[in-house]
């Protein structure tokens, strides 16, 4: 395998995998799994449902959004082939804001897929791909994270970066390929949001991030409450409210099961 300055090719590792952990071997091979948080998150929520019942994510999107930075990618039959799952990036349908140097990127799978998977993220005027990702099998269906950290990505502040996902069945005719997409852009925080941030803890962090418009902060704050306490319905209710208000309409329904 021919490895190019700035990309990574190496399979995709599960979630599952912390962040501390050292990164595997170039050749270590593995298919996508359910989003997890890494290990020494804060575990701000508990079991419990108190925190839950004070807090609604409502995300204000940021001023100026410009819409249709989005394309889902829907399943279905190619060329005769098995059906194939859809695919969401799980952002908002316009540029969406990160405060974070090497933030999350979020995705869900309709249903298991026996296909190549690829993950790639580009920078403008850039033809070789930031990162690009691969994996033999996208066999777990549901929400799915890739930590940025992971492969030593730093994202520039007010740099547009596209990012996609593509499930591949026949990498001899790519037009068969389910795609989708969505953009990312790193924004410096304001003094208040920085200072109430330091301040805020789980789901109040998270609801702060989405009221200032910084979308993937805040999924990724409620996901990693998620993590933190698995049997809590309500906070997974509050995932399912957030990707309802950018119109991910499938994913918020499969968290309501």
């Amino acid at each position: 395998m021919k490895i190019f300055p700035g990309m990574v090719l190496i399979a995709l590792l599960t979630a599952f995998a912390q962040a501390q952990t050292p990164a595997p071997p170039a050749n270590a091979a593995s298919t996508p799994g359910p989003a997890q948080t890494p290990a020494g998150t804060p575990k701000g929520g508990g079991e419990g449902a108190a925190q839950t019942k004070h807090v609604r994510l409502k995300y204000t999107p940021p001023k100026n959004a410009v819409a249709g930075s989005r394309v889902d990618g829907d399943g279905g039959s190619r060329g005769g082939g098995p059906r194939q799952p859809s695919l969401y990036v799980l952002a908002p349908n316009h540029t969406a804001l990160t405060t974070r140097a090497q933030p999350s990127l979020f995705w869900y799978q309709s249903g298991p897929a026996s296909t190549r998977f690829e993950l790639t993220v580009v920078e403008p005027k850039k033809p070789k791909p930031l990162l690009k990702v691969e994996a033999d099998k996208a066999d777990q269906p549901g929400i799915h994270r890739l930590l940025l950290a992971r492969y030593n990505i730093t994202l520039t502040p007010g740099v547009l970066y596209k990012w996609t996902i593509a499930l591949v069945p026949d990498q001899a005719n790519r037009s068969q390929d389910v795609i989708a997409s969505g953009t990312i852009q790193r924004a410096e925080p304001d003094a208040q949001l920085t200072a109430a941030s330091a301040d805020a803890q789980g789901l109040d962090k998270a609801a702060l991030y989405a009221g200032k418009g910084f979308w993937y902060d805040a999924l990724e704050a409620v996901t990693d409450e998620i993590n933190a306490s698995p049997k809590n319905r309500e906070i997974r209710l509050q995932r399912a409210a957030l990707l309802e208000q950018a119109g991910l309409k499938e994913a918020a329904a499969s968290e309501r099961k």
